[in-house]
């Protein structure tokens, strides 16, 4: 009878892990994990934009700069090695210096070509081993982790592999679970932090990807200061490279790692305390947990590249989002600007119109005028005197309409006393007659039948007189 209620509770289940797999995979493309495809070729998406015409004219302009750099820097190394007593360098040791910088420019693209492929190759094998042996994302890895307890008799603890199994099909679900054993309070929470941490991934992959690109192209005028300095400069420069290109993939395979421990967690099998309420609380905490702490996974990996960068860069990315939440806040007042003019304009208009354009004018300013002091303006004034010959004109018609009213009856009493003296009908209450039934049943307010019963008393006094 219940059957849609937990195909509903599920749909919501599966959405959020269609949204996962989503985010996933443009993340994946973004880290450079799976492929792209540019005019039929697969590629991955930084060599793609390292390999850019664009990108490679701005690297060969950078590099005739740096070119240039090096024998400017190179020139002053010789003079300081001839005319310096403290250093240790000779001239010609400076030379060679010159020499081998200007080699390195040649090798810095294929440099940086081999890296970023054994490097992929590397991570790829890293990022599967780490996504429980699903095959097509994290996805089907949380459909099962969460359905671990709702499984039918028969049913392996890996049916989640098995390659009939759709979790975007509800009809496929049910042929290995039970629906109304599945956690989905669980799988709801556990989602709701994949997707907040996916959502930042993907402003930090596309800032990675612009940033090495940055890189990449004044990497010749940071290798030209080599000769001068010792390498000081290239040096940072690699560190910053370094930092930048592995905490991406740093991300994306804590991410799994994450979700390795979600579907561990939230096993009925594992119980921390005797009462239902503390082990789910307990559970709960260890996935909220785990996902506030995917903000510090970052500064973890790029620590380990070098010392305090991946601090650093933790902070400029809390930066960045800081300036991304106040340029979202000045875009809503961009386009809430012409419904607020409008509006103002508006309302000056309705001022102008009842306290006059000087007033309207000072309200605008900050400064106080008669209408905050309760003075009445010309117009209200206007229109208070109209209002009051309105009221005085309709309490005049009410009461003519009344005194008319009045005498009606009373004629009409009067005829239907002469009536009663002819035919022996009667218009005292009670008796009978065709007039008092009629006077009766005129009756509208108390004040028309005691001004008609007063009539009625005087006429019988005077027939008595």
């Amino acid at each position: 009878m219940f059957d849609w209620f937990w195909k509903f509770l599920y749909g919501i289940s599966k959405s959020i892990y269609r949204i996962i797999d989503g985010l996933m995979s443009c993340a994946n493309m973004l880290c450079g994990i799976e492929p792209i495809k540019y005019q039929g070729v697969e590629t991955d998406f930084i060599t793609f934009l390292l390999q850019n015409k664009n990108v490679t004219l701005g690297f060969v302009a950078a590099a005739l700069i740096g070119v240039i750099l090096t024998c400017i820097f190179g020139v002053a190394a010789i003079i300081r090695a001839i005319t310096s007593e403290k250093t240790n360098v000779t001239p010609a040791q400076a030379a060679v210096k010159v020499g081998k910088t200007l080699l390195t420019f040649i090798f810095i693209p294929v440099a940086l070509a081999i890296f970023i492929y054994f490097t992929n190759v590397i991570m790829q094998a890293l990022y599967m081993s780490t996504t429980g042996g699903s095959p097509d994302g994290i996805g089907r890895f949380l459909a099962g982790a969460f359905g671990q307890d709702a499984r039918k008799s028969g049913v392996p603890e890996d049916f989640y592999l098995d390659p009939s199994f759709d979790y975007t099909s509800t009809g496929s679900v049910k042929k290995f679970l039970d629906l109304t054993d599945y956690d989905y309070f669980f799988s709801w929470i556990g989602g709701a932090c994949i997707l907040v941490c996916l959502a930042q991934l993907l402003l930090m992959f596309v800032d990675r990807a612009i940033a090495i690109v940055i890189l990449f192209i004044f990497s010749p005028i940071s290798l030209s200061t080599s000769v001068f300095d010792d390498g000081q400069h290239f040096k940072l420069w690699r560190d910053q490279f370094l930092v930048k290109f592995l905490t991406g993939y740093g991300c994306i395979i804590a991410l799994n790692i994450y979700t390795l421990v979600i579907g561990a967690i939230t096993s009925d099998g594992l119980v921390f305390f005797n009462n239902g309420f503390l082990n789910n609380l307990m559970k709960l905490a260890f996935i909220i947990g785990g996902a506030v702490s995917m903000q510090r996974i970052m500064a973890l990996v790029g620590n380990l590249i070098a010392q305090g960068a991946g601090s650093n860069e933790l902070r400029d990315n809390a930066i960045a989002m800081a300036q991304m939440r106040g340029a979202a806040g000045i875009a809503g007042g961009i386009l809430k600007s012409p419904f607020s003019a409008a509006r103002s304009a508006y309302n000056f208009g309705r001022d102008t119109k009842q306290h006059g354009f000087g007033s309207a004018i000072a309200s605008r300013l900050g400064l106080k005028t008669g209408k905050d002091y309760g003075q009445m303006s010309k117009v209200q004034r206007s229109q208070a005197y109209e209002m009051m010959d309105r009221k005085e004109q309709m309490r005049a018609a009410s009461n003519s309409q009344l005194g008319d009213r009045v005498a009606n009856k009373i004629v009409s009493a009067i005829s239907g006393n002469k009536e009663e003296g002819k035919g022996g009908g009667g218009i005292i209450p009670g008796v009978g007659g065709d007039g008092a039934a009629k006077a009766q049943e005129k009756k509208e307010n108390s004040i028309v039948s005691n001004a008609i019963n007063n009539s009625l008393n005087n006429n019988n006094e005077d027939k008595k007189d």
